[in-house]
């Protein structure tokens, strides 16, 4: 067995088994990948079995912001007779008569949603310092005080004799004890639970977990953007230059990062990556005068050079301001095109096909693009959001084969920049060789520059400038600002067929809340257009996280999505499936 192995982080979907506690589970993840440093995210009974969500190494730093999530159980209860634990662990206390299945079943909406809850004598809650379940031991009596929990879906599966067996979903702090305690109650009796077996954590099923001991190194998950996206927080990544100032704690500041921490009006986690891909902490975003506070939450130093990157090397403009773009890429020559690309049209994929296609000569592929379209920097009041939001347009890049994207956050101090100059520092910065826009093209200080001044810029700088057509399509030339136009007049059908997909509403950050066991409904964030006002036949695509895959895995459910005033209401014909809300497509 290895020992101490500091090096060691990741996720664990464990399947403990009755009999033993959750913390003498654990004892099976340390000795299967040497290390002491593990914690969970929710204790379960002795006599219960389950999924356990066990961090390990680094990640333990999670355990307090993932606690929150809402729990599944499935319980049996044993009607007529009550222990003082509550559970089969006690000694019987009371008797009592044996309820109808009728009776259990007209009982159980009364505690749906927001109530109150006694917690059971025999808990872990402190009192005075000291844990319930200790000062009982002492034959002593203690008082706990009713807490507000809330039940978002309770249903009866099978009633046999005295035994009844349901399914809950539940926020955190919910005791299932004192709920079947509660139960019977209503039904005029007692009872108390004979078997508990959690399912769910949040995103995280018990069909994805492990049990035997030599699987938990294979089955052992690194903390990524998907699973961050599970976890329910956004997610950004650290620009390469920042990375000092990151890992030593120097003040945070939006620039920093490659997105634009655009204020949500509410405090948020925000999950922090550098460039490489590893996880780098959690910090937190929150309003404040007007303006977007940040905070560190925590902290991973980083292992690693800050030049590896992944599949798309990402920069900001200060990145190519102070000299830090790839010295590999800058030796081969760079193809690049300029723009929004606000969506990933058949015009804009012309303008990619030309850039990529140097790759022949040996230039390295890349695009130069904005946090948002400069259409919502310039007419922020009149604009009616973009059409992808900027993850899904650095994943459009990243599908489409380039290298590196330079994310810019249009400033005033950018947008002083003569443009003349903009492209002199792309090809000493990043030796620009070929340049492909279309013919209306503009840059630089109040869009001075047009395609005619660059082609004499060109020739000066010693790069290739490309014109391309514009790309007509039912007799208009394909536009950001047509398909937007769509998208507002319902037309989704022409929509799809500019974005060769349909159009599709990036649900990151969004919190979602259950109205039944088929509806959910959030409140929209960012920048992303929304479609008038209506109901909507949709395609919901969900992040379900699977152990055995080591992935995040993606399904999806058709949806009648209803929009007013800002505000989703999801209703599924089928249950609702588990996971993470990742987008939503209209047709």
């Amino acid at each position: 067995m290895k020992k101490n192995n500091s090096d060691v982080s990741g996720i664990v979907l464990l399947s403990k088994q009755a009999g033993l506690t959750s913390f003498s589970s654990l004892s099976g993840v340390k000795r299967a990948l040497g290390t002491t440093k593990v914690g969970h995210t929710g204790t379960l009974d002795s006599f219960a079995d389950g999924l356990l969500v066990v961090l390990v190494g680094r990640l333990t730093h999670l355990v307090p912001h993932i606690t929150n999530f809402d729990k599944t159980y499935i319980a049996l209860i044993e009607f007529g007779s009550e222990t003082d634990t509550l559970d089969p662990t006690g000694q019987i206390i009371k008797k009592g008569k044996i309820p109808s299945k009728e009776e259990v079943e007209a009982v159980l909406p009364e505690f749906l949603g927001e109530i109150e809850q006694v917690p059971p004598a025999y808990s872990a809650l402190h009192v005075d310092g000291k844990r319930a379940s200790d000062i009982v031991r002492e034959g002593k009596s203690v008082d706990l005080k009713a807490r507000k929990i809330t039940i978002s879906s309770i249903k009866l599966l099978d009633f046999c004799e005295k035994y009844a067996r349901i399914e809950v979903s539940c926020s955190k702090g919910t005791y299932i004890r004192s709920l079947a305690r509660d139960i019977a109650e209503k039904c005029s009796t007692v009872a108390h639970l004979k078997e508990l077996r959690r399912t769910r954590v949040g995103p995280f099923k018990l069909e994805d977990a492990v049990s035997d001991e030599a699987q938990i190194s294979s089955h052992l998950i690194d903390m990524n953007q998907e699973v961050a996206s599970l976890c329910g927080m956004d997610s950004f990544v650290l620009s390469s230059r920042y990375i000092p100032d990151f890992t030593n704690g120097r003040p945070l500041r939006s620039k920093m990062f490659v997105q634009d921490f655009t204020s949500s009006g509410e405090k948020s986690e925000v999950a922090v990556f550098y460039p490489s891909g590893q996880f780098g902490g959690v910090i937190v975003r929150k309003p404040f005068k007007g303006k977007v506070s940040l905070s560190y939450g925590f902290v991973i130093p980083y292992s690693g050079n800050a030049e590896k990157s992944c599949d798309l090397k990402i920069y900001t403009w200060e990145q190519i301001a102070g000299g830090k773009f790839s010295e590999e890429f800058k030796k081969a020559g760079v193809s690049l095109t300029i723009g929004s690309f606000d969506g990933s049209h058949l015009g804009h994929r012309a303008l990619f096909e030309a850039v990529l296609s140097q790759k022949k000569k040996g230039f390295v592929p890349g695009v130069l693009t904005f946090t948002r379209s400069l259409r919502g920097y310039k007419n922020p009041e009149s604009y009616e959001g973009d059409v992808v939001s900027l993850s899904q347009k650095i994943e459009n890049l990243r599908n489409s084969g380039f290298e590196f994207a330079i994310i810019v956050d249009f400033s005033s101090e950018f947008a002083k920049i003569v443009g003349s100059d903009f492209l002199s520092m792309l090809a000493d910065k990043c030796n620009l060789k070929y340049l492909a826009e279309g013919s209306d093209f503009h840059c630089g200080y109040k869009g001075l520059v047009g395609m005619k001044e660059i082609k004499q810029i060109a020739a000066g700088l010693d790069f290739t400038l490309d014109t391309i057509d514009a790309v007509i399509f039912e007799g208009e030339r394909v536009s950001s600002s047509r398909i937007r136009h769509c998208v507002l007049q319902k037309n989704f059908d022409l929509v799809q067929k500019m974005l060769l997909k349909p159009f599709e509403l990036d649900c990151t950050g969004f919190f979602w809340q259950r109205e039944g066991e088929r509806v959910i409904s959030a409140v929209k964030k960012g920048e992303q257009l929304l479609p008038p006002d209506g109901t909507y036949q949709t395609r919901v695509s969900f992040y379900n996280f699977s152990q055995k895959s080591g992935e995040a895995q993606k399904t999806s459910a058709a949806a009648d999505c209803t929009l007013e005033n800002g505000n989703l209401r999801l209703a599924f014909s089928d249950n609702l499936i588990s996971g993470f809300v990742r987008s939503i497509q209209f047709f």
